[in-house]
């Protein structure tokens, strides 16, 4: 092992290293996505000084990475372990969390939901365990920057992608960018002057604080420049094929929702907090981002809901979205309104939406939506007279924030009375999706919903019974904890904590409603927001995310209720006039109009929102264009500036002095293919360049010629007119076409 005080690769590629595995676990840290992840930056550092230490032993390759796995586990077990909450021996602690993960994989296979934290921990810890050593090993045994720079970089990226908490974790992306880009300049430059050393090469020790400025002026330039880029909007053939990846990917988002259900919900992928499964997990946080604005002519006068996603499948503590055996319909405005079932007592409304998240796909509306005057992809099944029976509408181009569009949804009306008198003859589609029930509802939950439900003989006052039940006893509580492992989330919110939240209250709501034989379904999406008289329109938070539970009458279609203690309660009238028939065609919105007088101000006005403080949602590097990108592009043009003229003045220093020209020559061989010899003379190294390029022979032996004279003549002197940069005002266009040459004839030989 090399025990030199100078470490070989530079203590600074060490350093460097080590900032990279701090950031990215700090950012896990900051995400704070379940307990005990503070282990996470004690693995990265421990299995970072074993790839280091392992790197500089005599040990092969293949022996020092079965000891990396050996001491891995080692490490991992013990601090995992050390957060277990129990002071038992460790042979009981090894052998629980043996258990647990073998519980985990378990439920992987057989499609279970996970709701044990402490996989995470573990699973995590092991990926940082490995990222260490590797980045040790392939700075110090084999250099490969980009083995170190990347893996790193992929789990930082998936961290940020996937939060969408209130933290900002984009700034740990800023330091490991630069932190990267400089590690990858310093082992460059240390390999450059190893190898120099070896073949007795002089250069100039000065070159190393060149390299480094250079390095983190561009830096610093990338990262202002992703910084400031504007929101992409993409073309409609990416989008399609975007489209075709969407169901794996959504398929990928649920698989990880459900085997990891313990982590706090932040939402995934986007900044929509929904997806296909939604779990009963643990405490929620949402704060308070302004989500969007919905602009309607006059206030509502009765409970609405936003509504995003509705799910009709419950097993293993979570909902699931049936998917249809086709892809996703692709809706155009000009296709006309969309086939839905018509039903009675319902109010047509139009609303204008302007998001104001900066990654969303969901089209969010007061149900039934008709019609929009957006592409959209349906998520739907079909009834049995193919009309579109809607699970999901997002639209066929990411929403960014200020983003605009306008829907038409048919709101029921209906009053108690009508619903009384509705009839049971529920169609088969309503029948085979949402009576669905779980194996593993308890007896208690099933004879609950029997005694609530006694003595009332239609699905209307069945659901009241159930819902004041739930308002009157069991208390709100967004931060309660995930079920314990094998103990039903229903019958832990009903019998042993009688505390809940949201989707706790629709879903025991929807379960005891099923066992009575009313079909009902979940929904998750908004509720109302603050209504503002002078904007005429509802101002909707992220602290308005909401689930509610929605019961199908037959004739009047999905009608909402509401279980949620902290929420009002949707009160109908009990008596009524109910619509004498179907509601008239609703016309479409024309996609392509123009916005009017009071359209314009709208949204001129949620532009100006978008600058104030009241959006704080976590943007990405490529988000919506501030109104600041023009100053930022005036500083990147004179950044730019400063750096070619910063490059420039570099150049003409190098190039004016006669030694580091000839160690530039040398550069230019190696760009070549050439291979310069320790055992060659100067005149012999130029000699092999000047059989490449010919044309440049005179400049290269006069370049030669001054080294020489320079480097072994006893006075150290040379031509005292001589100036090398006239000599590389000649060679540089003939070296650069020679370069362009040679790799176009490599990228033809690869081709063949």
């Amino acid at each position: 092992m090399e025990t030199s005080a100078r470490l070989r690769e530079g203590w600074a590629s060490l350093l460097l290293v080590w900032a990279m595995l701090l950031v990215t676990s700090m950012a896990i840290l900051q995400a704070d996505l379940t307990d005990g992840l503070y282990i996470v930056p004690i693995a990265a550092t421990l299995a970072l000084l074993s790839g280091w230490l392992l790197g500089k032993s005599v040990f092969s390759e293949r022996t020092a990475h079965m000891i990396a796995i050996i001491y891995g586990l080692f490490f991992v077990t013990w601090l995992v372990g050390s957060t277990l909450p129990y002071d038992g021996p460790w042979r009981e602690r090894v052998m629980d969390l043996l258990g647990r993960q073998v519980a985990w994989v378990q439920e992987a296979f057989n499609g279970g939901t996970s709701r044990d934290g402490i996989i995470f921990v573990i699973q995590t810890t092991a990926v940082f365990w490995l990222l260490g050593y590797l980045a040790g090993w392939y700075t110090f045994r084999r250099t490969y920057v980009w083995r170190v720079v990347v893996p790193i970089g992929v789990v930082l990226l998936s961290v940020v992608y996937y939060y969408n908490g209130p933290k900002p974790l984009l700034i740990y992306l800023a330091i490991f960018t630069l932190l990267a880009l400089l590690y990858v300049v310093i082992t460059y430059l240390t390999d450059e002057e190893n190898r120099w050393r070896r073949e007795a090469v002089r250069y100039d020790r000065g070159i190393q604080l060149d390299f480094l400025r250079a390095g983190l002026l561009a830096a610093l330039l990338a990262l202002l420049l992703a910084w400031s880029l504007p929101g992409l909007k993409a073309s409609t053939n990416i989008s399609d094929a975007v489209a075709g990846a969407n169901t794996p990917w959504r398929t990928f988002q649920d698989t990880w929702t459900r085997l990891f259900s313990s982590l706090r919900s932040y939402g995934a992928g986007s900044s929509d907090p929904y997806q296909d499964t939604m779990v009963l997990g643990g405490p929620r946080t949402v704060g308070n981002t302004l989500v969007m604005d919905v602009r309607v002519s006059e206030e509502l006068p009765y409970g609405v809901y936003w509504q995003a996603i509705a799910y009709d499948t419950y097993a293993d503590g979570s909902w699931h979205v049936i998917q249809s055996d086709s892809e996703p319909v692709v809706h155009y405005p000009d296709d006309g309104a969309l086939d839905v079932p018509v039903t009675a007592g319902r109010e047509v409304i139009t609303q204008t939406v302007t998001s104001y998240l900066p990654n969303s796909s969901f089209l969010y509306a007061a149900p039934e939506v008709v019609s929009t005057d957006k592409q959209m992809f349906v998520d739907a099944t079909f009834d049995e007279e193919g009309r579109t029976l809607v699970t999901a509408l997002r639209s066929r181009f990411i929403l960014r924030q200020g983003d605009q569009y306008q829907v038409v949804s048919r709101v029921s009306t209906a009053d108690a009375t009508s619903l009384r008198a509705a009839s049971t003859n529920y169609p088969q589609w309503v029948l085979d999706r949402y009576l669905q029930m779980p194996d593993d509802l308890t007896p208690p939950t099933l004879d609950l919903a029997a005694q609530l439900t006694a003595g009332k003989t239609n699905p209307y006052d069945k659901a009241i019974a159930v819902r004041d039940y739930l308002r009157t006893n069991i208390d709100y509580n967004d931060q309660i904890n995930a079920a314990p492992e094998g103990v039903e989330p229903i019958h832990y919110t009903l019998f042993d904590l009688k505390q809940a939240y949201c989707t706790y209250y629709a879903s025991a709501m929807a379960m005891m409603l099923r066992a009575q034989g009313v079909p009902t379904r979940v929904v998750s999406g908004y509720a109302l927001g603050e209504y503002t008289p002078e904007a005429k329109n509802y101002r909707v938070r992220a602290v308005n995310a909401h689930t509610w539970v929605e019961v199908y009458f037959p004739g009047y279609g999905w009608i909402y209720f509401e279980p949620t203690q902290s929420i009002p309660v949707v009160e109908r009238p009990e008596s009524g006039q109910v619509a004498s028939g179907l509601t008239p065609p609703v016309p479409v919105p024309d996609a392509n109009r123009a916005l009017t007088d009071d359209e314009l101000s709208d949204l001129e006005r949620a532009n100006g929102l978008l600058d104030g403080t009241d959006n704080q949602q976590n943007q990405g590097l490529l988000g919506g264009v501030p109104w600041w990108q023009v100053a930022t592009g005036a500083t990147l043009l004179i950044a730019a500036a400063a750096a070619l003229w910063m490059a420039n003045r570099y150049n003409q220093k190098v190039e004016g002095d006669v030694g580091r020209s000839f160690l530039r020559l040398g550069e230019w061989a190696r760009v070549l293919g050439l291979a310069w010899r320790p055992t060659q003379t100067p005149y012999e190294q130029a000699d092999t360049l000047v059989a490449v390029v010919p044309q440049g022979q005179q400049p290269i032996r006069n370049l030669t010629r001054q080294y020489v004279l320079q480097l072994f003549s006893p006075t150290r002197s040379m031509d005292a007119d001589f100036d090398p940069r006239q000599e590389w005002r000649q060679l540089r266009p003939m070296l650069i076409r020679r370069g362009i040459v040679n790799t176009l004839n490599r990228t033809r030989g690869q081709k063949k």
